[in-house]
């Protein structure tokens, strides 16, 4: 607590406080809205068998980069961080989840994920509207069963969806 009172940095405040928000919330999630999802029994290390530049494995680097795992039934969430170019960083994270509310992602977590980012961090507000802008303009494939593209090209995937550039 004594973190809280001392922090003379908004930003690290902020972040701090939604870090201990944010983790216990998607597990929260998992097991409320995702009881039904199949857990694609894959890891970091697992997915090191497909070959260079296909999704699988630059999800295996993207996770060792990040020193983080799959969580079952949430590999999605990894897959489109990876698909997408987006970095595990907060304001990042809510970009992604604009995104797939642009891409046509229904469900009720994007929206929350989406709307406290912009709350927490709305100096990045034209981050959010490009990552918006960027899922509608692309295919929709929010839906499809990702797992089956772990050992596609990632290029090409992107390519197959008319995935934009990021302009932020």
């Amino acid at each position: 607590m004594s973190f809280i009172l001392t922090s003379s940095n908004p930003r690290s405040l902020r972040t701090y406080l939604l870090g201990k928000i944010a983790l216990p919330a998607v597990l929260f999630y998992r097991k409320l809205f995702k009881g039904h999802k199949s857990a694609w029994n894959e890891n970091r290390t697992s997915l090191k068998r497909f070959p260079t530049g296909s999704v699988g494995k630059c999800l295996s680097d993207f996770l060792f980069e990040n020193d983080i795992d799959l969580e079952a039934k949430m590999e999605n969430h990894d897959f489109f961080h990876v698909v997408l170019g987006y970095t595990t960083s907060l304001p990042e994270e809510a970009a992604l989840h604009f995104f797939l509310i642009g891409n046509g992602k229904g469900s009720r977590y994007p929206y929350i994920a989406a709307f406290v980012g912009f709350v927490i961090f709305p100096e990045y507000y034209d981050l959010y509207i490009d990552a918006y802008h960027r899922g509608k303009s692309t295919e929709a494939f929010v839906h499809l069963n990702h797992k089956d593209f772990l050992g596609s090209d990632l290029n090409h995937l992107r390519e197959s969806i008319g995935l934009p550039e990021r302009l932020l």
